[in-house]
């Protein structure tokens, strides 16, 4: 599924690569993509970081003009993966990010800083535990005000996602403290909404929930965040 939103082109891919030779996968990845592949420790895993990988730089590629495997990707201080300056000429503040949980990933493409996350509602964990260590009061709060079961677990997937695609558009990850800033916990609308993030108090962020809009259904939650101009 395709779907363009607020200016990013969001792609969803199915990570089971059927019908695809090994060797087309790996093609196009670099040796350092190709060693931190090989140093997955099941092929499951390795086998969703090549496809989803490689489908990346396919995609960058395509709106680069440039064969994939001659696509440059650098790791930021936080592992977030950028253009390499080397493309600055061409890309024309052209961003990305990508995303995946199980065998469903998103990758998302469009200018200035964006995040996205994905999610499955119906994935083990124990969310209250995460909640009280990582969310924020007001956010514990309208969580534990649902008895538990499905829809407080679902409720709790769609904060996490918002919360995740944030730290992604800032770029900081997890070393921005998951509890320091507070994302809506309702319903948003469809042109989005605006939060503040400290790490980053002089951008602006708009938080949208993207998956009716790429018609996931009701086994999954996304969201995204870009930023806007002050």
């Amino acid at each position: 599924m395709n779907k363009t939103l607020a200016g990013v082109d969001l792609h969803t891919l199915d990570l089971r690569a059927e019908g695809h030779s090994w060797e087309a996968w790996v093609t196009d990845l670099a040796p350092t993509e190709r060693a931190r592949a090989d140093r997955f420790a099941f092929p499951e895993g390795r086998r969703r970081f090549v496809v989803g990988r490689t489908s990346l730089r396919r995609l960058l590629g395509s709106r680069l003009g440039l064969p994939a495997s001659e696509v440059q990707l650098i790791d930021g201080p936080h592992g977030k993966p950028t253009l390499a300056p080397c493309h600055d000429s061409i890309a024309n503040g052209l961003s990305f990010n990508l995303t995946h949980s199980g065998e469903l990933a998103l990758m998302a493409l469009g200018r200035g800083d964006l995040g996205v996350d994905l999610e499955s509602p119906l994935r083990p964990v124990d969310a209250m535990a995460v909640v009280r260590r990582f969310f924020s009061e007001t956010e514990r709060n309208g969580i534990e005000a649902l008895p538990s079961g499905a829809d407080r677990d679902r409720l709790f997937f769609r904060v996490w996602t918002r919360k995740e695609a944030l730290v992604k558009a800032v770029g900081r990850g997890l070393s921005c403290p998951l509890s320091s800033f507070t994302v809506p916990i309702g319903d948003l609308p469809s042109e989005g909404v605006l939060i503040d993030c400290p790490e980053r108090s002089g951008r602006r962020w708009r938080l949208f929930e993207i998956g009716t809009a790429l018609q996931l259904g009701a086994d999954w939650v996304a969201s995204m965040v870009i930023s806007e101009a002050a």
